[in-house]
């Protein structure tokens, strides 16, 4: 990788990140010289990095005005919702299937840090956990590669699971509870307990969207 490369990819890295926690609001105008100044990156690994985004459909170019963080497509994270329960079902069946004591200790890590995150309220660290969690298990079928695929093409997604974490009446415990609930299935190689509540997981998106679109609905597009 050279120089250039890494710093387009640095500049691409932050400013997506910065689109998931609403750092960048949807439909805020982007100034890439406040971009050069927070990221301490030049111009051109800044523009490049735009262009990257824009064909990820995270920002929007308006000729004779600029580029604009995109809203959320509810519609694309609907979709990155449906497929990643149907890829994540059959994941959990092999996560059950190679399950060991090393391999419960690191999920047992993650959740501890997530429950130190929820007595903490910090709420980066609990999402971050989260994805640690769900990472962990894709790792633990070895499956790397299909959760690297998925963070590519899941973004409003992301967007989406981040403000409901944000959204205040959702509780994180209800999370944490069934995150519980699907590491007790998967120590104890319950497969069919482990598909059920990997479905029930990731239909908490579809059952609490009503209340996070109510709590943002500047937020979104295709709703």
């Amino acid at each position: 990788m050279t120089i250039k490369t890494s710093l387009q990819n640095q500049a691409y890295q932050s400013i997506r990140r910065q689109i998931i926690y609403a750092d960048l609001e949807p439909g805020k105008k982007v100034s890439e010289k406040k971009l050069e100044e927070t990221l301490s990156i030049g111009r051109t690994p800044i523009r490049e990095a735009l262009i990257q985004l824009r064909q990820q459909g995270l920002v929007d170019t308006i000729p004779q005005s600029g580029n604009y963080i995109s809203l959320i497509d509810l519609d694309s994270a609907k979709n990155a919702r449906f497929v990643r329960e149907h890829l994540e079902r059959q994941i959990m069946l092999e996560c059950c299937a190679k399950m060991n004591n090393q391999k419960k200790r690191i999920l047992e890590t993650i959740i501890s840090e997530q429950e130190k995150a929820v007595s903490q309220k910090n709420a980066r660290s609990f999402f971050h956990n989260d994805n640690l969690f769900h990472k962990a298990c894709f790792e633990i079928a070895e499956r790397e590669e299909v959760w690297q695929w998925l963070e590519n093409n899941n973004t409003h997604l992301e967007r989406f699971r981040w403000l409901r974490v944000k959204t205040e009446g959702l509780k994180w415990e209800k999370i944490m509870e069934q995150h519980y609930q699907l590491f007790d299935a998967l120590t104890k190689q319950d497969p069919e307990e482990a598909n059920f509540l990997t479905s029930l997981h990731l239909h908490l998106m579809l059952n609490e969207q009503k209340i996070v679109l109510a709590t943002h609905p500047k937020y979104f597009k295709n709703i």
